[in-house]
């Protein structure tokens, strides 16, 4: 027995005291820095232990390792040989060291890849591998300013069938600041380049940049695999050539403000209009009821965020109320409209006209280059059915400008919001103030004389029965305004279908204020929609695309809350209900 163990220690002795010899070899070189490279390591003997392949990290990125070993004898001499491949993808381009790898007490001699932007020539198919696919970046337009929208393409252009298997990543911004964003969902056409047909995957990004200089998008990597076809030994059909292409490195030359610039905001867009919609004509309003008016900016190549505030100038006699303003972006692969809308409430107490001055915005138009201004006309609020104003407050005059559009506005002293008592001088004060004192007695006289009369009248007139609420002229009006709302939705008006929808809230619904936001909090989900449908028709691009038979079949189907509580007098308490 102890023959027999000798006998082994004496066969295998070679192996242990035969020196390890490692090689390194490429699989080609050179290689483009999309493609993989496979680097194999052969050692001949037993090598001192286990690899260490970290130092390849630094310049490469390791896919796939394997491992075989193979035992031979010759003519009484045995030996042993073990192979390491690995599948790398360089990171960089030029010549690429690979530095020698540990085995223990052994290693490897160092290489050098030579990496290319671009694949070598294809001599075989007679075109370069380079064109058969590859990822590329564009942007419109190049140079844009500050804030401006430039609109990315980033194509896959392919002419080989690809693996469903495969990721494209998103184009980041490696050096200047900007937001990106993308448009809208991954497109697949076909595109004629150099006589060849590609197939091409696209996207669309909006980027908006947040400082001048220089802005570079960095590379972009699409990773997959080229489709060979089907076999039994493949029949998922995940195999093929594995290839990664990156994009260039893409540079945006991003400019200032235009000095010539004279706009309180900086906005460059392709178009903004504003818009307002009074839910009452303001030639038309009764004292002491609210009115609701919609303001909205839609601005063409700009988000809904960066649209300011409007300034809407209130004449001091007038109250105004408003909300926190909503803000909607529309995405197309042509960019981003963004639509910022304004909702106020305004309740003039006495009767009277008031002026609501025009309300300007400068922006700048980016197709033109010119600086340009959208304007709301100014309105004039005709105000009827309540009380004049007291002493000491006098309608202010209807504005100048409607007459005479060319005639430059009055002194600043002669502004409508201001009352007569500020306007006087100090050396007519003290007539002026014996005159309002007569008046003032005048009036307490009057008063009471009419109201000893009432009390006399009363107590003499006989006891009537108390008068009954009549509610079937409600009911008519309710009906009208239905009416309304049908025949504007089925002739596809939106804004004539805006006035009966405020309409029937009022007449229909008793909710006061009758605004259509008050409606929207107790809708479902169907009418909700429907109403923001028509807001987007009112106050978007256009009204062309409005159908209204979904609102009417919303409407027919509502059914009011059962807590609601009959309309209260209008008034300004319950506008602030917690004030």
């Amino acid at each position: 027995m102890v023959r027999f163990w000798l006998l082994v220690a004496c066969w295998f002795l070679p192996l242990w005291v035969q020196a390890a010899t490692i090689t390194a070899e490429f699989d080609r070189n050179p290689v483009a820095v999309g493609d993989p490279v496979v680097v194999r390591f052969s050692a001949a003997g037993v090598v001192g232990g286990e690899p260490d392949f970290t130092p390849l990290s630094k310049d490469f990125e390791i896919q796939g390792r394997s491992q075989s070993n193979s035992f031979s004898m010759i003519n009484g001499v045995s030996s042993v040989q073990t192979v390491w491949e690995l599948t790398l993808f360089p990171r960089i381009t030029g010549n690429v060291p690979l530095p020698p790898i540990a085995f223990g007490a052994d290693q490897s001699q160092p290489l050098v890849l030579q990496v290319l932007d671009q694949p070598p020539p294809n001599t075989n198919a007679g075109a370069s591998a380079a064109t058969d696919i590859f990822v590329e970046l564009s942007a419109e337009p190049q140079q844009p300013y500050v804030q401006q929208q430039t609109i990315i393409t980033q194509r896959l252009l392919h002419l080989a069938p690809l693996q469903p298997q495969a990721s494209l990543t998103h184009p980041s911004i490696e050096a200047g600041k900007g937001n990106i964003q993308q448009l809208g969902k991954t497109r697949n056409t076909t595109l004629m380049r150099d006589g060849r047909n590609y197939q091409v995957i696209e996207r669309r990004y909006a980027l908006y940049p947040q400082q001048s200089g220089d802005l570079v998008l960095g590379r972009t990597t699409f990773e997959g695999s080229l489709a060979t076809g089907q076999s039994q030994f493949d029949p998922f059909g995940v195999a093929g050539q594995r290839v990664r292409r990156f994009s260039e490195p893409f540079t945006l030359q991003i400019q200032t403000q235009p000095a010539a610039y004279t706009g309180k905001y900086w906005l460059p867009a392709k178009s903004i209009s504003l818009n307002a919609h009074w839910d009452t004509p303001p030639d038309k309003l009764k004292a002491g009821e609210p009115v609701g008016l919609t303001l909205a900016i839609v601005a063409d190549g700009l988000a809904a965020e960066q649209l300011p505030k409007l300034e809407l100038k209130i004449p001091a006699a007038i109250k105004a109320y408003t909300d926190q303003p909503e803000f909607r972006n529309e995405n197309n692969a042509q960019g981003i409209v963004g639509v910022r809308q304004e909702k106020w409430v305004l309740v003039a107490p006495y009767n009277g006209d008031y002026a609501l001055p025009d309300i300007q915005l400068d922006w700048w138009n980016s197709t033109t280059g010119k600086q340009e201004t959208a304007t709301i006309n100014a309105a004039t609020l005709r105000v009827s059915g309540g009380a004049a104003a007291p002493a000491g407050q006098v309608t202010p005059p209807p504005p100048q400008t409607e007459a005479q559009p060319a005639t430059p506005s009055p002194a600043p002293s002669a502004k409508p919001q201001q009352v007569v008592a500020d306007s006087l001088m100090p050396s007519t004060w003290s007539t002026n103030k014996q005159i309002i004192v007569a008046l003032l007695l005048l009036w307490v006289v009057l008063t009471t004389a009419w109201l000893l009369w009432q009390w006399k009248h009363r107590k003499s007139a006989p006891v009537s029965a108390k008068p009954t609420n009549v509610a079937l002229p409600q009911q008519r009006n309710a009906k009208t305004a239905l009416q309304a709302l049908a025949t504007a939705c089925k002739n596809n008006q939106p804004q004539a279908a805006h006035d009966a929808l405020v309409n029937w809230i009022d007449v229909g619904l008793n909710l006061r204020p009758a605004l259509i936001a008050r409606l929207r909090e107790q809708a479902n989900p169907v009418l909700q929609a429907e109403i923001d449908a028509l807001g987007v028709a009112l106050y978007g691009r256009g009204d062309s695309a409005w159908r209204g038979e979904g609102l009417w079949q919303a409407v027919k189907t509502f059914q009011p809350s059962a807590a609601q509580t009959p309309a209260k007098p209008a008034g300004l308490a319950e506008l602030y209900p917690q004030g």
